[in-house]
């Protein structure tokens, strides 16, 4: 039997980058910055509402269909047969369109939150299955890697055909370095790009590395992280293409000690990871020397840490 707990929640999401070197559709990340709050607020009657505020809040719609929100909720209503309403404000801490996950983001926070607050029971695979629909508003398609890390936190390897997946915690000894340059076609479009169907050899390649990624990820193989990390054959040598400042940034990166550089998710930022704290100075000054003027430069860790509930107040830090 349903009863509501409460009648609102505020949760913070983070960011995450997915098709992780050769893992694409497969293999993603959570990072502790940035993230997103967003404060759902139960209401029985009149229309369903979504507020966006922070520095990111004008790139996107005020019309609640349009968001990645509108699938999860409409997904409650359905698989719980009841009728409810909502109120969400948002707070942006994630660029929308940068890689990072942003629409993932959202759409693991109302999952999450409406699954505490009508008390559904929704086990991890149902609830990742469920915000994965709200990637249909941003990416066409319902794929699951991004929803999954912001929910679960971690490194997170999913079967996108069978929903089945595992969490691996990382070592705490990791940066990540992220640099946002560039702009991007939609996720929809840049999926477009991408064969339908790809060779023996490749798809030998891609899950090798893949299953390498993982493996030095935990166990600290510098060496193997790296030919991993930068072992795609598939994916990335068409999406690269498409980014003037793809050289450049990795190049800085590589100089700067990342262990190995790749695009997050879709681009068009680029992503290294680390076994040291890098310089914020060091970074910027190799990539202004290259020329790249126009960027944000993110130094950030993994995240273990999922979805997770906050207080009111947090909504406007």
């Amino acid at each position: 039997m349903l009863y509501l707990l409460s009648m609102s929640i505020c949760v913070r999401s983070p960011a995450s980058i997915a098709n992780l070197g050769p893992g694409f559709d497969i293999l993603s990340m959570a990072i502790t910055e940035p993230y997103d709050v967003v404060c759902v607020e139960l209401t029985h009657g009149g229309d369903d509402s979504v507020r966006f505020i922070g520095e990111y809040s004008s790139y996107l719609p005020s019309n609640f269909r349009s968001t990645t929100i509108y699938p999860v909720v409409e997904e409650f209503r359905r698989v719980l047969g009841i009728n409810f309403n909502v109120r969400v404000t948002i707070w942006k801490g994630i660029r929308p369109a940068s890689g990072l996950g942003s629409s993932g983001a959202d759409a693991a926070a109302i999952a999450y939150a409406l699954n505490k607050l009508l008390n559904a029971g929704l086990d991890h695979k149902s609830l990742i299955r469920v915000a994965a629909l709200g990637e249909t508003a941003a990416a066409g398609v319902p794929h699951m890697d991004n929803v999954a890390a912001s929910l679960l936190g971690g490194l997170v390897i999913i079967n996108p055909v069978t929903g089945d997946f595992v969490k691996v915690d990382l070592p705490s000894n990791y940066w990540v370095s992220v640099v946002i340059a560039g702009s991007k076609p939609s996720t929809r479009e840049m999926r477009k790009l991408l064969p339908n169907a790809v060779g023996m050899n490749d798809l030998k390649n891609n899950s090798a590395y893949a299953s390498m990624l993982v493996y030095s990820l935990i166990t600290g193989n510098r060496e193997a992280l790296s030919r991993a990390l930068m072992g795609d054959s598939i994916v990335e040598p068409v999406r690269s293409k498409l980014y003037p400042h793809y050289n450049v940034v990795k190049e800085a990166l590589l100089k700067a000690g990342a262990i190995g550089v790749a695009l997050a998710g879709a681009g068009p930022s680029l992503f290294g990871i680390f076994d040291f704290e890098p310089a914020r100075e060091d970074i910027g000054g190799l990539l202004e020397a290259h020329g790249l003027r126009d960027y944000v430069l993110i130094i950030t860790r993994p995240s273990n840490v999922g979805v997770h509930e906050v207080p009111y107040e947090d909504l406007n830090t």
